[in-house]
């Protein structure tokens, strides 16, 4: 269990543990979630589809394909959240490379009023909508790349399931053609009233989102959460870009297990 651990981290991690099953203790975290996140190696439980469970007070519903249930964990733990930027009650949201939705759910957790969840994998999206059947009607799936152009582009599947498919041109691997669209023309067309959070790990097309989304960003300054880790220089030119457009961004690099921009 405590292998590959520094000794010098022992006390907080035994803290955690504790301080874990005190929450197991008064009904804030179910046990089999627990002894799931904390002792893997010991206890492999079965995951229904649709159980419900408890994780630090929040009640959710088991998605599709638990097998990526480690980063699942990290949403429900506030890996997009910080005290200066966080989905509030009443927000609308944009989920920009959604995956199995996990994020979109978290803020539907959190009080958002609508996600709109972005996936152009095929095979990815059908597990998008199914667990948006299951979560909540407030999710909204669009098997759509934003970019910082309208039309249709070559997605690399590496992997059908797995989080790295990419616009960019990967050697051996599966290609499927995916439309593409602005941000900003997705909000016109759709009659979007405001822009309140942004989610953005989208394998390196970040910068393109970004550039798609300037009148929107221009017009309601959305607090926004970016990966900045997919390309060498992504914290240095995304900070750049962003400030280009509104100069009025605070933003703070976080590491929760992956490296992200917040801008507020």
């Amino acid at each position: 269990m405590l292998e590959g651990i520094p000794k010098r981290d022992y006390p907080k991690l035994f803290y955690r543990y504790f301080r874990e099953f005190l929450e197991v203790l008064t009904g804030k975290t179910s046990l089999k979630f627990y002894l799931f996140r904390n002792y893997p190696i010991l206890y492999k439980p079965k995951f229904v589809e649709g159980e419900k469970l408890k994780w630090k007070g929040e009640q959710f519903l088991i998605p599709k394909s638990f097998g990526y249930s480690p980063g699942y964990v990290y949403i429900l733990s506030g890996q997009y959240s910080i005290p200066e930027c966080h989905v509030k009650a009443g927000d609308i949201v944009f989920d920009i490379g959604a995956h199995f939705g996990f994020f979109s759910y978290y803020a539907v957790q959190k009080g958002a009023k609508e996600v709109y969840a972005f996936e152009p994998n095929p095979y990815v999206f059908e597990i998008l909508k199914g667990n948006a059947k299951i979560w909540s009607e407030k999710i909204k799936p669009f098997q759509i790349a934003l970019y910082s152009s309208n039309g249709f582009q070559k997605l690399s599947i590496p992997n059908r399931l797995a989080m790295n498919s990419t616009l960019r041109e990967v050697q051996n691997c599966e290609k499927v053609v995916v439309k593409t669209m602005t941000l900003d023309k997705f909000v016109e067309e759709n009659g979007i009233e405001r822009v309140d959070f942004i989610k953005i790990d989208a394998e390196g097309a970040e910068r393109e989102i970004i550039k798609g989304a300037e009148k929107t960003i221009r017009e309601f300054k959305p607090r926004m959460a970016i990966a900045s880790y997919h390309l060498p220089d992504d914290k240095k030119v995304i900070p750049e870009l962003v400030l280009s457009i509104r100069d009025d961004y605070k933003y703070k690099l976080v590491n929760k297990g992956e490296e992200d921009l917040f801008f507020y």
